[in-house]
């Protein structure tokens, strides 16, 4: 990696193994044909027969680098691999094969609730969730009133947070991760749970912490505008391949 390179991916593949019905290969035709002249086919094999296993990329040899301070939006339609990529990027999953590094500590955000315990206050998640990103108590405790303040739930600290709305929940969780001084913050398309207010709020959270800390932010979004708005560069991803990655302006 070089000396001011915040992430490097290098022929990152994720592969997995599904099962797929023979008859998916005829096509629908054939599999009805198939069920007219022998309704008993299924009963006589058992619901197994006929079955094959294949091979799915949901990651096929992605390679990109990014600076300190970058910004890269992802786009891509639903089963690209964002989120894939994303929760290896995060140490969620293992890739197959390749390798993904990354400097610092991360804060990733990726699904609504992720890290927080329904039967829990919001004020007991806050020490939870940060603690799993990496936070010690006395830094919690330091951070905590900017955390609250910042995702705009202060009424509902002390209530269960399997009371709150998906929104407030995203809210508390973008208010955590943004405030343990990532040196990599990773967000996933969650915020567009979150109301117009609040999404142009964490936007400009994001700004914050790439231009003026140099933190690097990766950002998964549908909104075009935001992308444009937020990244300095743009990553198009198609069927787990990566068809673009460049200039925002020219993606």
């Amino acid at each position: 990696m070089s000396s001011h390179a915040a992430v490097r991916v290098e022929n990152l593949s994720k592969v997995y193994r599904v099962d797929v019905s023979n008859s998916a290969r005829k096509g629908a035709t054939g599999w009805f044909d198939t069920l007219v002249r022998n309704p008993l086919h299924k009963l006589r094999h058992g619901a197994t027969h006929g079955m094959h296993t294949e091979e799915f990329f949901a990651l096929d040899d992605i390679n990109f680098e990014l600076a300190e301070g970058e910004v890269l939006g992802i786009v891509g339609r639903n089963g690209a691999g964002k989120s894939t990529l994303l929760k290896i990027l995060s140490r969620i999953t293992e890739p197959t094969r390749g390798k993904a590094e990354i400097i610092g500590r991360v804060g990733s955000l990726l699904e609504v609730g992720t890290g927080f315990h329904n039967e829990l206050t919001g004020r007991e998640n806050v020490f939870l969730n940060a603690s799993i990103l990496g936070m010690s108590r006395r830094e919690i405790q330091r951070r905590y009133d900017s955390i609250v303040e910042f995702s705009g739930v202060e009424r509902f600290m002390d209530t269960p947070v399997k009371r709150y709305s998906s929104g407030m929940r995203v809210r508390l969780a973008f208010a955590v991760a943004a405030h343990i001084d990532p040196e990599v913050m990773i967000v996933d398309e969650v915020l567009a749970v979150g109301d117009a207010e609040f999404q142009k709020k964490a936007v400009g959270k994001m700004k914050a912490v790439s231009q003026g800390e140099g933190r690097t932010v990766l950002f998964v979004s549908h909104n075009m505008a935001s992308i444009q708005n937020l990244c300095t560069q743009t990553m198009i991803m198609d069927k787990g391949r990566l068809d673009y990655i460049g200039i925002t302006s020219e993606a």
